[in-house]
């Protein structure tokens, strides 16, 4: 009878240890096949698109994502778009000429009304409420990197890495966002 009570109080023991997932192995792979995988840890804790919900005007994505390639006035900017409608934030990415591989950095003043004419920046937005949203933006002191590692303009896929701080525009706030990652076809 010990036997069977050893080998039941073993297999209980085993199916107890299941490890949970670390907030960065939540995150999907850092992939390049336009697979439409995207995400970051925000303040260390994981964030990543929902996967229905998404308006997409004008681009390739859905699912909590969205990758926009176009021509303007400064070049042929790259629009990156990260939405969560379950909890009602965001993150846009915009740089205003991108035409190869390689890192961007995100320490320029950028305002929403200069548009097509602004410099390379992140925007972080919470609208948990029905008032005016609550807007982080990277800039002189709020600074980050995007690294863009496929840009293919025949298979119209864009895939790269990020890491930023972003500071709420009206105040003193600040978040982390790290760990980004995307593979989006645009």
């Amino acid at each position: 009878m010990k036997p069977h009570l050893c080998l039941l109080a073993l297999l209980l023991t085993a199916s107890a240890c299941k490890k949970e997932k670390t907030e960065l192995e939540k995150l999907p792979d850092a992939t390049q096949t336009g697979s439409g995988a995207g995400a970051f840890l925000l303040d260390g804790q994981a964030w990543l698109p929902d996967d229905s919900k998404t308006i997409n005007i004008g681009g390739s994505g859905g699912g909590g994502y969205l990758a926009k390639w176009r021509r303007t006035k400064t070049g042929c900017s790259l629009s990156l778009t990260f939405s969560k409608y379950s909890d009602r934030t965001g993150l846009n990415i915009y740089l205003p000429d991108v035409r190869k591989t390689g890192t961007f950095q995100f320490d320029q003043q950028a305002s929403i009304m200069l548009g097509d004419r602004n410099p390379a920046y992140g925007l972080f937005s919470m609208n948990k409420s029905v008032s005016i949203p609550r807007l982080f933006l990277t800039g002189p002191t709020a600074t980050g990197t995007l690294t863009i590692t496929r840009f293919d303009t025949v298979a119209h896929i864009v895939s790269g890495t990020f890491e930023m701080t972003v500071k709420e525009e009206t105040g003193p706030e600040t978040h982390q966002i790290t760990h980004g990652r995307f593979d989006y076809p645009f």
